[in-house]
């Protein structure tokens, strides 16, 4: 994996988020190894936003929600 951050195994909830994005672009990608290598990668780059953005679990938790909501799809891309 070359997206996410340490801190994501230091809150808790972001497995089943992780979880949950797999299944967002299930429902839009038939190809469930593609959504699910897409999603997860979404996941991690946030992970990586959140850490540049807070330093302990209790900011980076919800700068990990913020991040997840803000994403564009060329940031996605370069990520």
């Amino acid at each position: 994996m070359h997206n996410g951050h340490e801190m994501m195994g230091r809150v808790t909830g972001t497995g089943c988020t992780a979880t949950v994005m797999i299944g967002a672009f299930l429902a839009v990608d038939r190809d469930s190894a593609e959504a699910a290598t897409t999603g997860l990668a979404y996941f991690g780059l946030a992970g990586e936003i959140a850490a540049r953005r807070s330093k302990t679990p209790g900011t980076y938790q919800i700068s990990l929600l913020d991040a997840l909501f803000e994403i564009e799809e060329k940031e996605l891309k370069q990520g």
